[in-house]
């Protein structure tokens, strides 16, 4: 007898081992759904030390989050084949798990029916999966999004244009009323345009620089404390110090900052019936590090996140606000840029009561990249060829502060002539310049004795297309010390 309660236990064991090396956990419970009897990895699927403080938990009514869904698994106990059923379950502090189970129907030493079911936590598998589903759809998106944003922004620029100089005129009341709205609604538009085009620019150029998250975080706030106070916002920072730098775009940055700013602002907005809270909205701000990341933190106490839309937060034009308050982009961008920068953005609890996001960005060494000399080590010869740029004349006195010769052609037959006279080592030029018969006017200097073996920096306002060898692109409006990268080697 001892040889077989000694046989069983050991066969017991081995079942524990093996379900715990799966990732499995077990649990016997009664029909009302008390939990019975739980193996230990079960417990830490639900926040517990060992099986020990599960038993007596009321699986169905205190863990299911949804009652239909232990019904289900009761009612597939007795199916002759049980098939495993996904839902959520809540963990002892007040987080979702996604789960995956199945169970069977069985009876103890008195006959009675018990419930023993097996589970499987899937919410970190179920979170890459939707990763790759979003970046799939981002992906598609971002080529879309590229080009109606672009095709929309001119109607847009002139829209705005006239409507700014026709307010500059007297005019009757009705009048004045719908040029501010036509001058409203353009202005929204140019707002969502731009939002579209963060989504879509995946540079193969960044301008990514050592950054101080400290300095961004305080400059942001600096713009926007007076909003808050007389919006009757508390806004407090906690910068951690000392703070390593990320390597990042500063303008991006600064945009994931001030999105996640405005998105606790509105959620501190009074409420549709005009009834304010009884105690002040209150934003809190706060920097630390933690290796291998600097960590940024906006929270609030405001109204919060239900549980049930977290994941659909950072899908594109999704939005809790009324039609006309938000665009739905807001958090995507957030999303969209922090990844970019090889890190993660999530959201929690506030202790406040209301959101929490979370940001972490993978820091680099304050040396890593050394800072540019004063002047190139050697002089080159640049022909500039980007006739339509604003920046042009900051560029051309920034190369010549190098010690570069910089040559600029008003045109592209300009450019051709020069480069059959002279030899240039760098050349700019607009990525969708064109020469007579509609040839890229790049492809022409490359053919031309002056630049067959300039490197070649092409500007453009859209996502660069597949880089030939030899071609870098930059973004507009220039960044100077990445032209300067780019030009110098």
């Amino acid at each position: 007898m001892n040889e077989l309660e000694n046989s069983d236990q050991t066969v017991e064991l081995r079942l524990d081992w093996a379900m715990a090396r799966a990732g499995l956990g077990i649990c016997t419970i009664s029909r009302q759904g008390e939990v019975l009897s739980a193996s230990d990895g079960l417990a830490r699927m639900l926040g517990y030390v060992a099986a020990n403080d599960v038993l007596g938990l009321d699986l169905g009514a205190g863990i299911f989050v949804d009652p239909d869904d232990f019904a289900s698994i009761v009612a597939g106990a007795d199916a002759p084949s049980s098939e495993w059923i996904e839902t959520h379950w809540k963990r002892r502090d007040g987080s979702l798990v996604v789960m995956r189970l199945v169970a069977r129907r069985v009876s103890d030493d008195s006959g009675r029916d018990r419930l023993e079911i097996l589970a499987d936590d899937v919410t970190e598998r179920r979170r890459q999966e939707e990763l790759v589903r979003r970046s799939e759809r981002m992906a598609s998106l971002g080529a879309v999004l590229a080009g109606a944003a672009h095709e929309l922004n001119n109607p847009l620029a002139a829209i705005l244009g006239f409507s700014q100089l026709l307010l500059r005129r007297r005019w009757p009341l009705e009048d004045r009323t719908a040029l501010e709205a036509i001058h409203h609604e353009a202005m929204r538009s140019a707002t969502i345009v731009k939002d579209l085009l963060a989504l879509a620019r995946r540079r193969g150029v960044e301008r990514r620089a050592p950054a101080d998250v400290n300095e961004l975080v305080a400059y942001i706030m600096r713009t926007r404390r007076y909003a808050f106070e007389t919006a009757g916002i508390l806004c407090n920072l906690e910068l951690g110090h000392p703070i390593p730098p990320v390597r990042g775009d500063r303008t991006q940055l600064e945009q994931v900052i001030l999105n996640l700013l405005n998105n606790a602002e509105q959620a501190l907005r009074p409420r549709v019936d005009g009834h304010r809270s009884t105690s002040p909205g209150r934003i809190l701000i706060r920097t630390r590090h933690e290796e291998p990341n600097v960590i940024v933190e906006v929270e609030d106490n405001g109204p919060g996140v239900p549980d049930d839309v977290h994941a659909d937060i950072w899908d594109p034009f999704w939005t809790s606000k009324e039609e006309g308050e938000g665009t739905g982009l807001g958090l995507t961008v957030v999303h969209t840029i922090v990844v970019d920068h090889g890190g993660s953005v999530t959201l929690e609890r506030s202790s406040l009561g209301g959101a929490r996001f979370v940001v972490r960005l993978p820091t680099v060494s304050a040396t890593e990249q050394p800072a540019a000399p004063s002047r190139a080590s050697r002089p080159l010869d640049v022909l500039v060829v980007d006739p339509r740029s604003a920046d042009l004349p900051f560029v051309e006195r920034f190369l010549a502060s190098r010690g570069h010769a910089v040559i600029n052609a008003a045109s592209g037959e300009a450019a051709l002539r020069l480069a059959s006279q002279s030899r240039f080592d760098a050349v700019v030029c607009d990525a969708d310049l064109a020469v007579s018969g509609g040839v890229p006017i790049v492809n022409e200097l490359r053919a031309s004795s002056g630049c067959a073996h300039a490197r070649f920096v092409l500007s453009a306002e859209r996502s660069p297309p597949a880089m030939d060898e030899g071609i870098a692109y930059v973004m507009r409006p220039y960044d100077v010390d990445e032209l300067r990268r780019l030009i110098e080697g």
